[in-house]
């Protein structure tokens, strides 16, 4: 029966992950790629996100805990959700963080020209601190 248990809070924690994507793609729209250029408006949207992934995480938690009546909260379930969370980010999520970028460094270069894009402007800053 623990066995079970693991593996259901591993696959809560994968399925998290989804949740994550979807809340790191709006952070994408609204607040860009590069981290470095976040303004303030940029931290306060990421915090939110974070906020609203960690309290849905937690609710789904509980919600799957009630459904298949694990009465008690053990330190290997949270372990089996953390390790779930961590298989997806080190898996999936990279997969999907390189299609993002992708997906934004071509629309912006289709409306900005190379300039506007991620790569454009780390280019232009290399070859402005190369000048110097």
């Amino acid at each position: 029966m623990q066995a079970f248990i693991l593996l259901t809070c591993i696959l809560c924690g994968v399925a998290s992950g989804v949740l994550y994507d979807v809340l790191y793609i709006a952070r994408t729209i609204v607040c860009g790629v590069d981290k470095q250029k976040y303004t303030v408006k940029d931290k306060i949207f990421t915090f939110f996100c974070d906020l609203i992934y960690f309290a849905v995480f937690a609710l789904a938690f509980v919600y799957m805990c009630v459904c298949f009546d694990f009465y008690t909260l053990r330190l290997f379930m949270l372990i089996g959700a953390a390790l779930g969370v961590l298989i997806y980010l080190k898996s999936l999520h990279l997969c999907i963080d390189f299609l993002i970028k992708r997906v934004y460094n071509s629309i912006n270069k289709s409306i900005w020209g190379k300039k506007g894009s991620y790569e454009g402007r780390k280019a232009q800053q290399n070859s402005r601190s190369n000048n110097r």
